[in-house]
């Protein structure tokens, strides 16, 4: 009986190294089932491919640069000699400098903006066109400090009721 178990085992062992080494015969490592990678292929293969591909998009990259560059630096070219050589005093701010009950009358389009002091508008309904608020003033009300107002009708402006007033006025003017 003893024998009959021993030579069982031994058979079942028989099969299952016989088995075990069929399974690793047929299997081929490196497919896509049994993802074998070795360090031969990473510093041979792999590698080199990954650089390759980084090159091509380097020159790509590089070549769309350069390409933009010169293409702005063509048009900037194109466009040097139409920009004025100094600005129109219409499209920069004026500091101006009112005592009390001097008055700014301008033109449709010019913008005021009190820094110091108060003033009030001046010039037939509306006088002033409030930009920061989205509203209108009327003749003898008060502008608000670092609020940009515009002057919608000709002859419009502001008055100064303060010693000492400052002003931004940008766009055509007199002060009297």
């Amino acid at each position: 009986m003893k024998n009959r178990i021993l030579v069982g085992i031994a058979v079942l062992a028989a099969i299952t190294l016989i088995s075990g080494a069929t399974l690793l015969a047929m299997a081929t490592p490196g497919t896509q089932t049994d993802p074998f990678v070795t360090l031969g292929y990473l510093r041979n293969v792999f590698r080199p491919q990954v650089m390759e591909d980084v090159s091509a998009a380097e020159q790509r990259l590089t070549t769309n640069f350069n390409s933009r560059v010169t293409e702005l630096e063509n048009l900037i070219r194109a466009n040097q000699g139409t920009l004025p050589a100094t600005p129109d005093p219409a499209d920069t701010f004026s500091v101006v400098t009112l005592s009390r009950n001097q008055t700014i009358t301008a033109s449709v389009g010019t913008e005021i903006m009190l820094r110091v002091g108060s003033a009030t508008g001046r010039g037939t309904y509306p006088a002033l066109a409030n930009y920061t608020s989205g509203s209108t003033i009327a003749a003898g009300t008060a502008l608000t400090v670092n609020h940009m107002y515009l002057v919608t009708i000709e002859g419009n402006g502001i008055t100064a009721t303060d010693e000492t007033v400052r002003v931004l006025v940008r766009g055509d003017f007199t002060v009297n």
